[in-house]
Formats: C-alpha cells, structure tokens, sequence
C-alpha cells in the first residue's frame, strides 16, 4: 500500500507537468501562433495520450488505496503502462513525420502502418481504460467493419474493397480525418470552458448555487428538491455532464430531499433528471453544441442560444412535476435557512467570470479565448470572497481536475473520431436511414417516434457526444429527407440521445443517484421515467414548431408554441402522480392521460383540433376536482 501510494505522488507529478505544458501550448495556439495544423494536433493528441495513460496508472493505484478492489489488478496496471508507452511512441514518430504523412496519404510506408496499427490499437486501450468495454467494442467494430465490409454479403452494409493504407489514412495516420476528426473540437473549442467549469466548482461555487436553490425551497411545497433542481441545473450547465454531476452534487441534494419526505427512488430521480439538464442546456450541452456547430458549419454561440428556450421548458417540466407530486404527499417547504452572506460573497466570481465568458461567446470570440479569460477571472474574483475565499490546496485540486476532466473528455472525442468517419466514408450512415423508410408509415409523426426509439436504443450505456454521433450520422440525412430542418433534427436526435441517460435497461444518470439515494434501480427509473414525460414532448414541440429554437431573434410566435409545452407538461404531471387540487381516483387520471395525448398530437401536424379536445377535457376535470376536493382520499388513485 505504502509503495502505490508513493507511485500515485511520483505518477501525479508527470500529469501536472504535461497538462501544464499543453494548457500553454493550447493557450499559445488559441491565438493562432502555431505553424502547422497536422503537427498542431498531433502534439495535442499525443499530450491527451499521455495524460490519460498517467490518469489510468493514477486511477487505478487509488482504487487499492481506497480499499476498492476491483479485479484484474494487475492486468490493468499492465495495461495501463503498455497504454501509455506505446501511444508515446506511436503519436510521437506521428508528431515527426506529421507534415511528410499529410503530404504523401494514402501512399504509406510498411513503417508508416505500423505506427499506424501502434496508434490505433492504444488508443483503443486508453479508452478501454477510462470509458469502459461498451464504447471500446463499438469503435474496434466500426474499424474493423471499415477494413472487412466487402467481405459481407448482406447489400445494406457491403462495402468496396478499400485498400488497407486507404483504410488507415482515414482512422487518422493522414493527420487529418479519423482520430482527428474531431480533435479540433477537443483542442480549439472545449479544452479551456472544461477547465473554467472545473475552477469554477474549485472556489467553491457549487456550495453557492445550492444555497441559491434554498432560497427557492423556502417558498414552496417540497422545496428540500429546490437545491437539486437549481443547483444540480446550473453546475451541469457548466459541467456539461450528467453523470459526474449526479455524484457531485447527489450527496449533498438527495439526503436533503429525504429528509424532508421525498422517498429514495423521487429523491434520485429528482438529481438524475435534474443533472441531466445541464446537458441540453447552454453554454455546455454535453460538449455536443460544438459537434452540432462543426456539422452545421455554424458558429458554436448561434446553436448553443438556439437550445436556450428547449433547455427552459426542460427545467419548467421538472418544476412542474415535482410542484405536483409534493401537493400530492403534502410535502413541506424547506425550512433549513439559506447563508446569504455566502451568496453576496460569492456570486460576483460567479457572474462576472461567467457573464465575460458569453460576453465573448456572443461577441463570436473563439470558445478558447472565452475560456481563458473566464479561468483568469474566476482566479482572481475569488481572492474576494472573504471568509470564503479559497485556499492553495482548494486551487490546486480545482486545476488537478481540470486537468483530469479535459484529458478523459478529449481522450473521449479523439477516439470517436474513427467511428464518425466509417458512417461517412461508407455511406452507412445514408443507408440506415433508408431502411427507417422502409419500414415506417410514410407520415412525419410516425417517422418522429421512430428515430426516437432508435435514437434512445442507440445512446443506451454510451457517453452522450457517442450517442449523439453515431444517431446524428444514422438518422439526420434521413429526418431532413422527410423535412425536418437541419438544426432540428440535429437537436432532436441530441434530446434522445440525452434521454437514454435516463431511461432503462441502463440509465447510467439513473444507477448512479439510485445508489446514492439506496433505492432500487428500478424504482428510481420508474419515478424517472414519470418525470421526464414532461420533457419527451420538447423534441417534438421544436420540430413543428421551429420558433422554440429561434432565441434571441424571437417575435411573439414563440409564445403559443411555449404555452402549448407547459399545458402538456402539466397535464401529464397530473396524470403521472393523480393529482389536482386533491388525488385523483384512476378514471381520472386516464382521462387526463388522454387530454395529455390530444394535447401532443394537437401540437403536432395531425391537427389543432385536439386542442380543443385537449381543454375540453382538461378544464371540467380540473373543475370538478376544485368542488369536490374536501372528499375522502380515494384508495384506487394509489400513492403515485
């Protein structure tokens, strides 16, 4: 133990040197001093290499330390080690010769493809390492598809016979498609606002934001879940990720919420959709704006704004159901006070830091510019903090997991690069999406709820950037074929794609604040699969109606499509937990299950006329439930 946590210090050591030395070199390049684009990305993937080799040894001393003993030990140790030295050696003969590749692609050298296969197969490794066997298996898939695919007889996935040095320029030894398809994004985008986010939480805002989100508590019914839905929303919209946030701030919010009454399984799936929000929220979005902007050809700001009023409904639909299902146990408010003092001192790092980086964004500065000026202001804003403001140790752990943060996430978009550029090169993405048209009925909103299963089959158990790509390539050609606009039907498949977070047999977001909460995966799944019905309907709100999607050039069209959502959202709140005014016996809750459904498809092509249909049904229920509310609890209306 004594000799791995002595190995842990000395591992730790190279890792803050390289990311140090990469966050210049990026910083430099940021302001277009380097000399050339295929060295530029070769030395930041082979810095992303080492790191995330580092991080696995690092990863793995510190479960033994912390008495997780995971099996394989050594196995993955080796690993680990062989890992990091051969994708050292691969990326750096890469890096010397990284102008003569680009030059002579796809007519290399027999020493040429070695180092080729050396490259590919640890990355393959590292990414076995930090994101596990599932998105391993389905990348090595796509590889060895795009070597073998003529050897298929089925004439939907036949590929020609591509020379293996083709094959190879392609997965990314001509240094400029395959694992650097979107490096670039990695590099020029993401790489600063990971590590802005990361300082951000360093000095000590994710404390501030769930006191924020006790000021809210207080002043409604179950309001122990206002810290959740506030604060888990806002940190996710600066992480950018849902998992990591369900266990970041799951510890502090879910206890809270079953304090106050909520049960283990609401209590996680309250966090778990909550954290999930950040996701589709800007600036972040998952990291998927920048991936949406580099297929659209668009300024990352212009999609990132557009997903403003999308992202809004999402947290609306939360509220509402959980404003419905604490009437509905009469949950209290939150009596625990809010430490004021704690916001006045530590909301302007907050928002000025966070306020210059939009600022930017929207004056279309690069993401990396934007960036680092957010991380020097966070820095310095926070020596003004008072009793709060951070120490060395807070700052250095802020910068260590930056460091980690922005080497495993573009570790991550570095390795899917390959399996982007099988979908295009092969055209199987083109072809899956003619099957869907096959075997669906020739109407739009059939066609919808088609690429929406297939979109949330899809994401199941990958990271969400995965689950977007491969979804993205397999059905947006496909969805424009039938007259979706493209940003629409990129952000629709991108929801469903988030949603597979959510919604079992995996629901990575759902296990995680399931564990936290000690509450049956299946039982938080259900009561998260309620919960976000109020937000399935968004996707298809913005594809019929397209003004959702038009902030900040809105007119007043915009508002009927919103009321049009929240109507739904609450509606089918009602329905899920049998409540308006008092519980709900269960032909009551059916029949606002269907004023639910004809609220969908009035919002939808079908016709308006269910609107109608929808407020027929709605407001003598709604009446009725007011006179009659003194009754007796009905037994058949079950506990919702």
């Amino acid at each position: 133990m004594i000799r791995l946590t002595k190995l842990r210090r000395i591992v730790n050591i190279p890792v803050l040197v390289i990311g140090a030395a990469l966050t210049v070199y990026i910083g430099i390049a940021a302001f277009g001093w380097v000399k050339n684009s295929s060295e530029h990305y070769s030395i930041f993937i082979l810095g992303t290499c080492l790191m995330a080799g580092l991080l696995a040894i690092r990863n793995i001393c510190d479960e033994r330390i912390n008495g997780l003993d995971k099996r394989f030990f050594r196995l993955r140790m080796a690993a680990s080690v062989v890992a990091l030295v051969v994708s050292g050696v691969a990326m750096g003969y890469v890096l010397l010769h990284a102008v003569d590749l680009e030059r002579k692609q796809p007519f290399f050298s027999d020493t040429d493809m070695i180092f080729g296969w050396l490259m590919t197969g640890s990355i393959l490794l590292l990414t076995l390492l930090h994101w596990g066997w599932l998105l391993t298996t389905v990348i090595t898939i796509s590889i060895i598809y795009f070597f073998n695919g003529h050897l298929i007889e089925s004439p939907l996935f036949i590929t020609p016979h591509y020379d293996p040095k083709f094959v190879m320029n392609y997965i990314g030894l001509g240094t400029n498609q395959g694992f650097y398809y979107l490096a670039q994004v990695a590099a020029d985008s993401i790489y600063f606002l990971i590590i802005y986010a990361a300082i951000l939480l360093g000095v000590g805002m994710l404390d501030m934001v769930l006191e924020v989100g006790k000021i809210t508590g207080r002043r409604m019914s179950g309001g122990a879940a206002g810290p959740a839905i506030i604060g888990s929303g806002i940190v996710a919209s600066i992480m950018g990720q849902a998992v990591s946030n369900v266990v970041l701030t799951g510890r502090l919010t879910v206890p809270m919420m079953k304090k106050y009454g909520y049960s283990g399984s609401m209590a996680g799936a309250i966090e778990a959709t909550a954290s999930t929000a950040g996701q589709i929220m800007p600036p972040i979005l998952g990291l998927a704006a920048f991936i949406i902007a580099s297929f659209l050809n668009r300024p990352y700001i212009d999609v990132a704004l557009s997903a403003m009023i999308p992202g809004l409904l999402y947290l609306v639909g939360i509220s509402i159901a959980v404003a419905v299902y604490a009437r509905r146990h009469d949950l209290p408010r939150l009596a625990e006070k809010a430490n004021t003092r704690m916001i006045r001192l530590m909301l302007p790092t907050f928002l000025i830091s966070f306020g210059a980086v939009l600022w930017l964004l929207l004056g279309y500065r690069s993401p990396a510019i934007a960036g680092l000026v957010g991380i020097l202001l966070a820095f310095v804003m926070c020596l003004f903090q008072g009793k709060y403001r951070p120490n060395a140790r807070q700052i250095y752990d802020a910068v260590e997991e930056g460091f980690y943060l922005v080497a495993v996430l573009s570790l991550l978009l570095i390795a899917i690069g390959p399996l982007g550029q099988v979908m295009l090169t092969t055209n199987l993405s083109g072809r899956l999406g003619s099957v869907l048209v096959q075997y669906l009925p020739d109407a739009q909103l059939p066609l919808l709820l088609g690429a929406m299963v297939v979109s949330l089959i899809l994401g199941m158990g990958l990271p969400t950037p995965v689950a977007y790509i491969i979804v993205a390539l397999a059905l947006v050609p496909f969805m424009q074929q039938i007259g979706v606009p493209p940003l629409q039907a990129h952000f629709f498949v991108f929801y469903f794609a988030v949603f597979s977070t959510l919604t079992p047999p995996v629901a990575v977001s759902v296990l995680a604040a399931a564990k936290l909460a000690g509450a049956s995966f299946l039982s938080t799944a259900w009561d998260s699969m309620k919960m976000a019905m109020t937000t399935f309907i968004i996707p298809f709100a913005f594809v019929f109606s397209p003004e959702l999607m038009s902030f900040p050039h809105m007119s007043w069209n915009v508002l009927p499509a919103v009321l049009e959502v929240m109507a739904i959202q609450w509606t089918v709140s009602i329905a899920a937990y049998g409540y308006i005014f008092r519980p709900l016996a269960g032909w009551e809750r059916l029949l606002f299950a269907i004023a639910t459904l004809c609220g969908f498809l009035g919002m939808t092509d079908v016709g308006k006329e269910y609107f109608i249909a929808q407020a027929a049904i709605f407001f003598p229920l709604a009446a009725y439930a007011y006179l009659t509310r003194g009754r007796p609890r009905p037994e058949a209306a079950g506990h919702g």
